[in-house]
């Protein structure tokens, strides 16, 4: 059996072994036995369990407590480690940490200079990376370093979740399927998990399904919705009818078998591709769902990059604005931004009466601090004008920690500064969404719920291209899956 045989190849003189590893077949598990059997048998070295985000090294330390030889870090903290060691020339000191560059420094490094890759391995003699199709050219580069220097290394991926954001290109894709099957091929042993273990006790059925459909979507098929579906997979057809682009609305007969699960108080877990349709699925829902905002951001550091270059206070009044815009909905430009932009811009010189008069008020914030301190004020008043103000009462915060996160970059010495006290914050702090929450795909990757709901499955939202992004979003799902399909414009992944 699959397991039996990824336990033995774990535990084999191989120096290479890799494991292809579905989503919820075990390889949290496996990969912390491994670690309890072996972390006591290195001598003076020391097993590394390598990750790609904090939350997953506290997942690994919670199953591995009480353990001695063992060290569970994400592969960027040993990089940033090497990079410390062994400083880049014309770096200034202090600057803050550059991931990309860090990696392609060690990687380029540890190739020149074997010596400290022969170092780091006698230290590592055993490593075992996670989600290893997460991995950078750079990472994968380091990790081939370590073994070339004689670390067996133990490495699980699946090339299902690799997943890609807007501006991956097909090339890009390409080129990160060919490593990774490269990297297979390489190896001394390479074995696969196919235990569904995350749908034992009442969703085996489910389960079996989504390990076919990932099989049917890596092998550019469709994800079958035909014959007999199993038990704990529901599909409601509903067409969308916003107008507006990325929006979402359904009919009131269209929305009728989706209100149980809408209105009711069980888990549940909303998922959709794009941030704004998960902002229109928020408004559609009444706003009586958070949106999962993960741990890490991508307003913040556009604001932070912008500040960076702002000469004045018209550039910092349009960087604010696009952040808010980001975060929140309702600052439209015909309400409130072309206002409030030309407000700064005047320096507030004109008397105002109204609203008007209360968007001058947030603007002073700027003219009077042309700065990451004066956009940390204007977004406290404007916190307070979205509840106190009627004016500003269809302005919604959607992403309230990410908002805030902001608004304290303003006390920071500088906003790089404050960018990188928050990263390490969320970094370290292991957050799980609420039991009832919005999400986009992207942002639930490593997450499971009981009873997902993925919406709206049509050609918009799952393209050709998109068989990855659909296969992690149907995985996250252990005991109900609800999929909303178009009648009008299915998704061309999807067979009906």
């Amino acid at each position: 059996m699959a397991d039996e045989a990824v336990a033995a190849a774990l535990r084999s003189t191989a120096r290479l072994v890799v494991v292809e590893a579905p989503g919820g077949c075990g390889k949290t598990f496996q990969g912390a036995a491994f670690a309890a059997d072996v972390s006591s048998t290195l001598g003076a070295g020391r097993l590394l369990i390598l990750t790609h985000t904090h939350a997953a090294c506290d997942v690994f330390g919670d199953r591995t407590k009480g353990l001695s030889g063992l060290e569970i870090r994400t592969i960027d903290s040993l990089i940033g480690q090497i990079a410390e060691a062994y400083p880049e020339p014309g770096l200034i000191a202090g600057a803050l940490p550059d991931y990309d560059r860090n990696s392609r420094w060690a990687a380029g490094l540890l190739k020149r200079r074997p010596f400290i890759a022969d170092m780091l391995a006698r230290r590592y003699p055993m490593v075992v990376c996670d989600e290893h199709q997460d991995a950078s050219v750079e990472q994968h580069a380091v990790i081939e370093c370590l073994h070339d220097a004689g670390a067996r290394v133990r490495a699980f991926f699946d090339p299902m979740q690799r997943i890609y954001g807007a501006g991956a290109t097909e090339a890009q894709r390409q080129a990160d399927d060919s490593r990774l099957a490269s990297f297979r091929a390489a190896a001394d042993v390479a074995e696969s998990l196919d235990v569904p273990h995350r749908w034992t006790g009442g969703g085996e059925e489910l389960g079996g399904w989504i390990l076919e459909s990932r099989a049917s979507l890596a092998a550019g098929g469709k994800l079958r919705l035909t014959g007999k579906l199993p038990r704990g997979l529901k599909v409601v057809f509903a067409d969308n009818t916003a107008q507006r682009n990325l929006g979402f609305q359904l009919d009131a007969q269209d929305r009728r078998p989706l209100d149980p699960a809408f209105k009711g108080v069980q888990p549940l877990l909303i998922l959709s591709h794009h941030n704004d349709t998960v902002q229109a699925i928020r408004a559609f829902l009444g706003r009586s769902m958070p949106i999962w905002e993960g741990h890490t951001r991508s307003a913040l550091p556009a604001l932070v990059q912008s500040l960076a270059a702002c000469d004045d206070a018209a550039a910092v009044a349009k960087a604010a604005v696009a952040f808010v815009q980001g975060v929140c909905t309702g600052f439209s430009d015909s309400q409130f931004a072309t206002r409030f932009q030309a407000e700064v811009a005047s320096g507030c010189a004109k008397p105002a009466r109204g609203k008007p008069a209360l968007v001058q008020s947030l603007a002073r914030r700027i003219v009077e601090q042309p700065n990451h301190a004066g956009v940390g004020a204007f977004l406290q008043d404007l916190q307070q004008a979205t509840k106190f103000q009627a004016e500003f009462a269809s302005v919604h915060i959607d992403y309230p920690r990410e908002f805030w996160e902001a608004v304290r970059l303003g006390t920071a010495k500088d906003p790089q500064a404050g960018l990188a006290e928050q990263s390490r914050h969320n970094a370290l702090t292991r957050r799980l969404p609420p039991l009832r929450a919005v999400s986009t795909v992207h942002k639930a990757k490593g997450l499971e719920a009981p009873n997902v709901v993925i919406m709206p499955c049509d050609g918009t939202t799952f393209r050709e291209k998109d068989r990855r992004l659909l296969y992690v979003a149907i995985s996250r799902a252990s005991r109900n899956l609800t999929l909303v399909v178009s009648r009008s414009n299915p998704s061309p992944i999807i067979e009906l």
